[in-house]
């Protein structure tokens, strides 16, 4: 059941004020006040900016006049159920984000998994760190196999805070590393990417204590020094952390590095690694039976012979426990799957497929691998669809055939598809519209193959129709996983082919009237990949001011997207210059889009993004021309953010939503505080979104009814920096909490409704508010 709109009150209005040091802002038409901080974050008036006097632009900024094209009548603001549907989406700009991590790990090949961190040293660029996967971290606990002189190594590591690991091809140095954090009881586990990131670490207060460092093989390891080492002696100790490297055999290291250095050996034999891995996957009964079938041990003792790793002794538990899991363990299933590559790349392995329907099932496990094995096996079967005629043959664009237009489903398991397709699956938790879920992920083994499988696929065959519609099939589908994963292909191609899919394929999806709004965001994740190319990344930004300037509103909201997804991370300022020139225009489109698209911008740094967002935000709801729209752009992102914080303390793991966390850890009289008060106030007394004002505030009361800690914070921002600031915000906040126990509501919140209700009722009346000054 919605939630009942809140009717204003009969009492006059006052307007709504934040702290603010100027003097001579000019004051909106409807009421409002100049927004937080004196206007010196927001941009000053003129060209490109929302106090634009209509001159020359500026790079990013809008033109004035007949440039901007008119919303049509139902898309106006207020006049659409479409905003009510924008600001019912919990989370999803989290979600969001994480998936498209997901995503390019994936097709992308950047296989260094896990929820990403930004560590700020002050006047620094952000040290980008990555959380290993607990999975990987459990196998390495339950399936190590020490080296020779392991207690050694581990009793010397740990003499200092540091350790450099140096050992021969196929010791198993990354699994050694991970299990000497381990055994140095680290709480959880961060990987950097270089020598360079690792030297400007100044904090880990955002790790918690007890973190483990890993930094793999990094391509600039020449560059550490002895002395860097050390003095990063004091900052791990202050956090209970320790650090891991991994150097290659052959990698020069850097004068005073050899005093960090431990070094480890293969195992004398890989049987025990095979044993650990193969009872790992099916327990100790099955793994000794797994073992013991005939022609198994000899098999084990040809491919794991003096030249194998322990990699090597790993990917043959994993092929052994599939087969055994079939019923059946063929030697020469076993032998052939542990070789199927025969030296050939996965662009002739491709070619020799042969079967349409092997081939189509490889593009689509290039474009979604890594998600449920549901939606692999559909998309398969939708892409082979193209293929047919009412004939059931092969369309001609495509040279091999027939295929009928009816296909046993039997003819072959999911196991000996696996096999011919050099693919996997695998059990997994993954995070979808519905949160974090167990299901089973299909993927290949090779992390190189989905790239280079769907560039093939595209450059070499005739079949640039089919797949552009349908990926644009997948995109329109309601599943935010499928479609991040579409779009980031999207990307692949477009790197490719950027000139012809810019012209040809992107202002058709952008117009499309079905799924226009699923393809614009799509769109932004293509571009998200092409702007990862310098070569590129000007093509890209020339494509979206264009999109900017030119409108109509389709275009401007497509181009709102891409500032926030694939522009705004380089440069914020002139992002977000553009995303509030946008606002200006009174389309509720372009606004769900500007609000999706600073929670975008958001999430890619909160810590650092935050301030800038919220002054955009506040200008656009100071300026008359964009007040609605900057209402309903604070609303998405209050909903869209939130952040997911593991159990800590015996407690269980809690979700606040990001703009609530943000505002209780900013002390009274932050410039964050101010900002997110002043703008819930604009938003709550705002004649256009109450409605959906009231919708956000109550999902944020829902996840504060169990949580005590999250209602004192929630309570103590509503009164102090909402109510305070606004008699007329005030009485609308009793309003909302008293319906929250209305007796036809289907998810009642007494708690809330209870607390916040009395804070309000005790709380001093606010002061009279002074234009342009403080309360």
């Amino acid at each position: 059941m919605s939630t009942p709109s809140a009717p204003p009150p009969t009492t006059a209005q006052p307007t709504t004020t934040a702290p603010t040091a100027s003097t001579g802002a000019p004051q909106p038409q409807s009421g409002g006040a100049p927004p937080p901080g004196g206007g010196s974050g927001a941009p000053p008036p003129g060209p490109g900016t929302g106090g634009g006097d209509g001159g020359t632009p500026q790079p990013g900024g809008a033109q004035q006049g007949d440039t901007q094209q008119p919303a049509s009548a139902d898309n106006t603001a207020g006049t659409s159920d479409t905003a009510r549907q924008a600001t019912a989406r919990p989370g999803q700009g989290s979600l969001r984000a994480g998936l498209l991590r997901t995503a390019w790990t994936h097709i992308g090949g950047d296989r260094v998994e896990g929820d990403k961190i930004v560590i700020h040293a002050d006047g620094e660029r952000g040290v980008v760190l990555r959380a290993l996967a607990a999975g990987n971290v459990d196998t390495v606990r339950r399936t190590f196999q020490a080296p020779p002189r392991w207690d050694d190594v581990v009793a010397d590591a740990w003499r200092r805070r540091s350790v450099v690991l140096r050992g021969p091809g196929g010791a198993g140095k990354t699994a050694a590393a991970v299990r000497l954090l381990i055994s140095a009881q680290a709480k959880a586990f961060y990987l950097l990417d270089s020598v360079a990131e690792l030297t400007r670490l100044t904090e880990l207060k955002q790790l918690g204590r007890g973190a483990g460092l890993l930094l793999d093989r990094p391509v600039d390891l020449g560059e550490l020094r002895g002395s860097q080492l050390a003095g990063l002696e004091d900052l791990l100790s202050q956090a209970e952390a320790h650090l891991v490297l991994i150097a290659g055999p052959e990698a020069e290291l850097g004068h005073g590095v050899g005093e960090y250095v431990q070094r480890i050996g293969r195992p004398d034999i890989l049987h025990d690694v095979l044993l650990a891995h193969l009872t790992h996957r099916l327990g100790e009964d099955d793994a000794e039976r797994a073992l013991a079938a005939v022609g198994v041990q000899d098999l084990c003792e040809e491919l794991l012979d003096v030249a194998a790793a322990c990699r090597d002794a790993a990917r043959l538990a994993e092929v052994i426990g599939h087969e055994h899991g079939a019923g059946l363990i063929d030697a020469e299933r076993v032998r052939a799957r542990m070789d199927q590559t025969g030296g050939e790349g996965p662009e002739e392995w491709f070619e020799g497929l042969g079967d349409t329907g092997l081939r189509t099932h490889a593009v689509a496990l290039a474009v979604l691998g890594g998600l449920p094995q549901e939606y692999v096996a559909m998309a398969a079967s939708t892409l082979l669809d193209r293929f047919r005629s009412d004939r059931g043959v092969l369309r001609a664009s495509v040279e091999q055939g027939p295929v009928p237009l009816r296909q046993d489903p039997f003819s072959q398991s999911r196991r000996m598809l696996d096999e011919k397709l050099r693919a996997r699956t695998v059990t997994a938790v993954t995070r979808g519209d519905n949160g974090w879920l167990p299901c089973t992920v299909a993927e290949y083994r090779n992390p190189d193959y989905p790239a280079r499988i769907i560039r093939h696929a595209w450059a070499q065959y005739t079949i640039q129709g089919e797949l552009l519609d349908w990926l644009a099939e997948l995109v329109d589908k309601p599943s935010q996983q499928v479609r991040s994963f579409a779009g980031t292909a999207l990307g692949l191609i477009a790197t490719e082919s950027f000139d012809a899919v810019s012209t040809l394929v992107l202002p058709g999806w952008i117009r499309d009237e079905a799924s226009g709004e699923q393809r614009r965001e799509a769109i932004a994740y293509a571009l998200r990949v092409c702007a990862r190319d310098p070569d590129l990344r000007p093509g890209v930004r020339a494509l979206v001011e264009g999109w900017y300037l030119g409108g109509p509103w389709q275009f401007q909201a497509a181009a709102a997207r891409a500032y926030g997804l694939c522009l705004g991370g380089a440069d914020l300022p002139t992002a977000l210059q553009a995303l509030t020139r946008l606002g200006t225009v009174d389309s509720v489109q372009i606004a769900i889009a500007i609000g999706d698209a600073v929670a975008d911008l958001m999430e890619e740094d909160v810590r650092a993004n935050a301030p800038a967002v919220l002054r955009a935000l506040a200008e656009m709801a100071h300026e008359p021309k964009s007040r609605h729209t900057g209402h309903l752009a604070f609303l998405i992102l209050a909903n869209a953010l939130v952040t997911d914080e593991p159990p800590a303390g015996g407690l269980p793991g809690r979700s606040r939503p990001t703009l609530l966390r943000l505002a209780a850890d900013s002390p009274p009289g932050g410039e964050l505080r101010r900002l997110i008060g002043y703008l819930w106030a604009e938003a709550i007394s705002g004649e256009v979104y109450s409605e959906p004002a009231g919708t956000v505030l109550e999902a944020w009361a829902t996840q504060a009814e169990t949580d005590p800690e999250l209602l004192a914070d929630l309570v103590r921002i509503l009164v102090d920096e909402v109510a305070a600031r606004s008699p007329r915000a005030g009485l609308l906040l009793q309003r909302y909490a008293a319906h929250w126990t209305d007796r036809d509501r289907f998810r009642p919140l007494p708690r809330s409704a209870a607390v916040l209700g009395a804070a309000l009722r005790t709380a001093p009346s606010a002061r009279p508010t002074q234009p342009g000054g403080d309360r």
